[in-house]
């Protein structure tokens, strides 16, 4: 059944800030169909992202959120809704989902969706309160992976029929194997060393202080190994701190917050993402999708992604780490099995079936 007009959507997020959901909920409404569909990206604060929704030409606003409890934000929403006649409002991670739905209810006409990506356990009884209340005038609530689903299930006692799993997609066009040596000159990078790479946010969930462990011992036996780590974050100044303690200096690299971050993704030799806590793994898709062997943390929603295409670890195991690199830094033909089948398995997480999910669920809301 057609519709007279496009369905309007806004997209709520805490932060324009580089973060693997609001790089997602960028390349959705890049993609979205605009004959079908009107997005605008609605954040609390700027970020480093603005640039490229003005490049794209994506409609956005900022809700001013001028200090941690402000209770007058959900009016302001509200009165956006309202007046913009926006039919869905689709919300993502606790802060947006708690102020957003709340601004939902008070605009009476908008229609919600909220969305829960990590499966780190750091709710309390008040946080799970609050979803449970805000779970019933929510039309859906989309999950990045089962297991982000099961954890919700369990502790956030959201009804079952309520909840469902929609997967992250990547741009397997941007990200595809390339040549390393050409990759690395391009950064001027050493094109002899070992790379190993890692991408995200620097958290202390993501498990970088294991892998920065791991290089300390191993810099003996293969001294051409190098970690790149790419990304910012609030754990940057203790992660070096500590190579700055052990002598790792000339073995780690920071490049800090990149725009682009397929060529340090091509560069590497493998890539490793130790992670504590994971919804999914953005990162991990994308450099599977680059034909890079993948090592990573059986946690959240990793082995989903993952499957046989890369080398799960158990969660916090220095040793089980250690091995698994240490397997592939001697095993050429591994590297390149894995590489291949990582990136055959990253068909199934293609961005253009993620954009076919969200346009099926709004237009059947």
């Amino acid at each position: 059944m057609l519709r007279p007009e496009p369905i309007k959507i806004l997209h709520l997020i805490s932060t324009l800030e580089i973060g693997g959901v609001q790089k997602q909920v960028i390349e959705v409404a890049k993609r979205i169909n605009k004959k079908n569909f009107v997005n605008v990206i609605g954040a609390f604060s700027y970020g480093s992202l603005l640039k490229e929704l003005k490049n794209e030409k994506i409609q956005y606003k900022i809700f001013r959120r001028t200090f941690r409890y402000d209770f007058f934000l959900p009016f302001r929403i509200a009165i956006y809704l309202r007046r913009e006649k926006i039919n869905i409002l689709h919300t993502y991670l606790f802060t947006a989902n708690t102020w957003g739905r709340i601004g939902g209810i008070l605009s009476w006409r908008t229609l919600i969706v909220a969305s829960e990506r990590n499966a780190i356990p750091w709710k309390s009884v008040f946080h799970y309160i609050i979803d449970f209340l805000l779970s019933f005038p929510t039309k859906k609530i989309i999950a990045c992976s089962e297991a982000v689903k099961k954890l919700n299930l369990e502790k956030g006692f959201i009804r079952k029929n309520k909840i469902d799993v929609i997967y992250n997609g990547v741009d397997l066009e941007r990200f595809k194997p390339y040549n390393k040596e050409k990759a690395r000159k391009f950064l001027n990078l050493p094109v002899k060393s070992f790379i190993i790479g890692s991408i995200g946010r620097l958290h202390w969930c993501k498990g970088y202080n294991y892998l920065i462990d791991v290089i300390n011992l191993i810099k003996n036996k293969h001294p051409e190994v190098l970690l790149l780590l790419v990304g910012d974050g609030e754990e940057r100044e203790n992660l070096k701190e500590k190579v700055k303690r052990l002598g790792l200096k000339n073995k780690v690299i920071f490049t800090g917050e990149v725009e682009n971050t397929v060529p340090f993704i091509q560069s590497w030799d493998i890539g490793v993402f130790p992670s504590i806590y994971e919804g999914f793994g953005i990162g991990i898709l994308e450099t599977m999708a680059c034909g890079i062997p993948v090592i990573a943390s059986s946690t959240g929603g990793i082995p989903e992604l993952v499957g046989n295409s890369g080398k799960l670890v158990k969660t916090g195991s220095i040793n089980e780490l250690r091995k698994s690199i240490e397997e592939l830094i001697d095993s050429p033909e591994l590297r390149e099995k894995l590489g291949k089948e990582g990136r055959e398995r990253a068909k199934n997480f293609s961005i253009s079936k993620t954009v076919e999910k969200w346009e099926e669920l709004y237009v059947n809301l």
